[in-house]
């Protein structure tokens, strides 16, 4: 069983996040000619997105399929509540951050660079952030610190990868939108926990540096 995927690719740092809290080892490989777009790993994925899980005859791509195959094989620490509304809840909270929260952050990557930048894009995707952000905090576990209580899951992984994306593009594009008091705590418990120390803090200066170096190129 091998995974590819990219050291910058928000879903892949989501993904290796999930395999930090469940304790696994898996291999992970860049795709083939070192791009998702290479033709090489079409062939493999033609679907053309990271990260992907290679087992056996079996090619597994989108996130949360992964995250959740591995839970319904039994690998690892368990990432969903045993309860299964609560299970439910963290398949949907997962879906609001994917879908709604960073999606919007994501249309904003071609934003950074001043020229070319479009203020009424920032402007929609600015509000599009802010509605995500409070639909999210609204859902979350009251005394936390993980969004559906004292453990981390599958949700708080995406969420973490993208609250990390919203600091590093919130400067250059002046954006209003602001994660709440539940969000902080969140993200704040994430960062001591010793398992995602050191993917979390290794991922925080790839983010900065290319938000930095594509703002300053002006293209």
């Amino acid at each position: 069983m091998h995974i590819f995927q990219l050291p910058m690719s928000l879903y892949s740092v989501k993904l290796r996040l999930a395999l930090r809290l469940k304790g696994l080892s898996i291999e992970l490989r860049d795709p083939p000619g070192g791009s998702y777009r290479s033709d090489a790993y079409r062939e493999i994925n033609p679907a053309g997105t990271i990260p992907a899980l290679i087992d056996g005859d079996l090619m597994l791509t989108e996130t949360d399929s992964i995250i959740e195959y591995l839970e319904d094989r039994g690998e690892g620490e368990a990432l969903f509540p045993a309860d299964i509304r609560q299970r439910a809840r963290m398949r949907m909270l997962s879906r609001w951050v994917d879908l709604r929260l960073e999606a919007a952050i994501r249309s904003l990557f071609g934003q950074v660079a001043p020229a070319g930048r479009r203020p009424e894009v920032v402007t929609s995707a600015d509000s599009r952030i802010g509605a995500s952000l409070s639909l999210i905090e609204g859902a979350m576990d009251q005394t936390g610190p993980f969004i559906l209580g004292v453990k981390p899951g599958m949700a708080d992984c995406g969420l973490a990868a993208c609250l990390l994306w919203l600091d590093a593009i919130t400067p250059p594009l002046a954006l209003t939108a602001r994660p709440g008091p539940r969000m902080i705590r969140t993200l704040a418990a994430m960062a001591e926990d010793p398992r995602l120390m050191t993917e979390l803090e290794a991922y925080r200066p790839l983010v900065a540096a290319w938000v930095q170096r594509t703002a300053a190129s002006g293209t």
